[in-house]
Parts: C-alpha cells; sequence; structure tokens
C-alpha cells in the first residue's frame, strides 16, 4: 500500500459574544458522503509556514477577513492517519495538523466553501463542545488551554 505524508495547519475559531466564548466548526460531508463536524483545516504550501497558513486558510475556507483575525498562540501539533479512499490506489496518508487557537474580532457571517464540501458553519459554545463527535478530542485542547480564550 503507498504511503504519503502530509502537513497541514488547523485552527479554532473562536469569538466572544457577550460573556460567552464559542467555537466555529464547519459542517462538512466526507468522501463516504456523511456529515461531520471539522475544524477548518488545510494543506501547508511548501513556501509557508503553519501560522500564516493558518490565518489564510481560515479566510479562504469561511471568508472571514484576515484583519479580524488574531493567533492567540500555537496549541499542540496532532498526527493521525488514515486511508484515502478518495485518491488512486487508496494510499496511507500519515497527517501533522499545527493546530493554532485564533480570535475572531468581529461579527461577519462565514461563508462556507461548498466546492470544498462543506455544508454550514455553526458557532458552537465552548461547554458544548464535548457533545460533539470529532475526529479527535478537541474538549479535552479546549480545556487544557481554557484560560487562553480571552
Amino acid at each position: 500500500m503507498a504511503k504519503k505524508y502530509e502537513k497541514s495547519s488547523g485552527w479554532i475559531v473562536y469569538r466572544k459574544a457577550w460573556d460567552k466564548v464559542e467555537i466555529l466548526l464547519l459542517k462538512w460531508r466526507n468522501s463516504k458522503q456523511q456529515e461531520e463536524y471539522v475544524i477548518p483545516k488545510w494543506h501547508i504550501e511548501e513556501w509557508e509556514i503553519a501560522k500564516v497558513s493558518a490565518l489564510r486558510e481560515i479566510s479562504e475556507e469561511t471568508w472571514l477577513k484576515i484583519e479580524d483575525l488574531e493567533v492567540i498562540k500555537f496549541i499542540t501539533k496532532i498526527n493521525y492517519t488514515f486511508k484515502a479512499g478518495y485518491l488512486e490506489n487508496t494510499p496511507l496518508i500519515d497527517k501533522d495538523v499545527y493546530l493554532f487557537l485564533v480570535k475572531y474580532k468581529w461579527n461577519d457571517t462565514p461563508i462556507v466553501q461548498k466546492e470544498e464540501r462543506f455544508i454550514w458553519y455553526e458557532w458552537i459554545l465552548i461547554d458544548n463542545i464535548k457533545n460533539i463527535d470529532l475526529r479527535f478530542d478537541l474538549n479535552s485542547i479546549i480545556s487544557k488551554n481554557r484560560t487562553y480564550f480571552i
């Protein structure tokens, strides 16, 4: 079986709504045509550093303006492996995702990129993240970094 390595930049985008913190999740249709929640993330281009890629991809995937986004901190690197059934020969992908915490400082409505199989977005209260099924444990990552949601 063929094996590939990929690296992506991902982010937890949050906003303050009065005294509450909300996290932006995108609803996405996977290669099996199932809907799932994901955090925005994408490939890091060869010439980019992860932080720059994070801001560029947030803007491209949601149409939120880069000047309304503030990188608060690098959180962690997540690694996972999966079979890419959507690619020829179904290679095994070993993927690193560099995860950042990003504050959104405005109230524009995100616009999802339907051509990228995104269906919708949702601002979810930080305390309700534990009820969302994601590929990795976003709730524990948020819990460890809760003091940075300023």
